[in-house]
């Protein structure tokens, strides 16, 4: 286990509880959360779990996300739409 493993699950943890209503919404989110966080890990282009949250819902939804966050593009699948460059 990584040194700093046990830190970042108590920041999942604490991300959980903090935003119950999103993540018990469905399942499907969270899968698809530990999808992109794995596939991110093994191309080594981690990014923040809340990136990675918004990501999976709006995949799962079907969403587009609209932001200028360019650790976003790394996620496969995602609709992105960067207004501030229109």
């Amino acid at each position: 286990m990584a040194v700093a493993a046990p830190k970042q699950r108590e920041r999942f943890n604490q991300l959980c509880h903090d935003y119950q209503i999103i993540l018990s919404d469905d399942l499907a989110i969270l899968e698809k959360a530990s999808e992109i966080h794995a596939d991110l890990r093994l191309r080594g282009l981690p990014i923040q779990t809340e990136d990675i949250l918004i990501a999976a819902t709006a995949i799962v939804k079907s969403l587009i996300v609209v932001s200028n966050d360019g650790d976003l593009l790394r996620v496969e699948g995602l609709s992105l739409e960067n207004w501030v460059e229109l």
